[in-house]
């Protein structure tokens, strides 16, 4: 066996080899070229059928390939805008918090400093759009001795209003802003000079400001920026309560009394919660 396949008999057999692969290979290529005209019109009439169903039949694919894309995109949008919502919904609820934890703290803090007033704490439960400026309702009454005419003071100690009804367990509060009371508060504006009195109501012409009217003409010592308090005058407002600081006068046209728009202290566009205070006699607020 070792004697067939040695020396220059096995370079022979593989030369014979590589020549029979060559010689098959040369037919086979002839062959191809040397197709049948059926066998070519087969193969023509196969292309163009072929290439007839491909385009429709990739068109109606890359159709429905679209379609779930934008499906997928639309979902995904949705469900991006529903975390945006959440987001939000979940910022407006951390600033109402904040904000109330503010108040509550500046309660807290005002009725450390003043422990000699009975202060009696209330939240805001009702306020009608209709009424805005005129009233509103507070969760305590008469079971945590609320009486009529109390005072209702901001978180700050600034005059809110004062109570106008109460059930048991809530009160109606008339606020300072409401020109539909014929009801005042007699008020000073202090500047460390000569007093001078006039009586403090809602502004009709300017909601969000109060009006000071009855000021006689010969007081010339009050300015713009002086504070105003209650004068204690009435048997309603204990002397000193907060009411708003001095924007500007202006004449009555009597020639007697001049009156003077002040800007309240208290905002009555965010009262969240209030006090009432339970005034004793003769009480001065500082």
């Amino acid at each position: 066996m070792s004697r067939l396949f040695s020396g220059g008999r096995l370079l022979g057999f593989l030369a014979g080899l590589i020549v029979l692969f060559i010689v098959a290979a040369v037919t086979l290529h002839n062959r191809a070229f040397r197709s049948s005209w059926p066998e070519r019109a087969v193969r023509d009439v196969t292309s163009i059928v072929s290439e007839w169903l491909y385009t429709p039949t990739f068109q109606v694919e890359t159709f429905f390939s679209r379609i779930k894309d934008l499906t997928t995109l639309y979902q995904e949008n949705s469900a991006l805008q529903a975390l945006v919502a959440k987001d939000a919904a979940l910022q407006i609820s951390l600033d109402q918090t904040q904000q109330e934890n503010a108040q509550l703290r500046q309660m807290v803090g005002y009725r450390s400093a003043n422990p000699q007033y009975k202060l009696i704490a209330a939240r805001v439960t009702g306020r009608s759009p209709l009424t805005w400026d005129s009233d509103i309702t507070i969760s305590v009454g008469k079971n945590a001795g609320v009486a009529r005419d109390m005072p209702v003071l901001n978180q700050n100690g600034a005059l809110v209003g004062r109570i106008t009804s109460s059930s048991n367990l809530s009160s109606v509060v008339s606020l300072l802003t409401s020109s539909a009371s014929a009801d005042g508060v007699s008020a000073n504006i202090v500047n460390g000079k000569q007093a001078t009195f006039g009586i403090v109501s809602g502004n009709a012409t300017v909601p969000n400001d109060l009006l000071m009217q009855f000021i006689s003409q010969m007081s010339t010592n009050a300015r713009v920026g002086d504070l105003v308090v209650t004068s204690g005058l009435s048997n309603m407002y204990p002397r000193g309560i907060l009411i708003g600081k001095v924007q500007s006068f202006q004449l009555d046209g009597t020639g007697i009394t001049k009156s003077a728009v002040i800007a309240p202290a208290a905002n009555f566009n965010a009262i969240d919660y209030v006090f009432v205070l339970v005034p004793k006699p003769g009480q001065v607020i500082p």
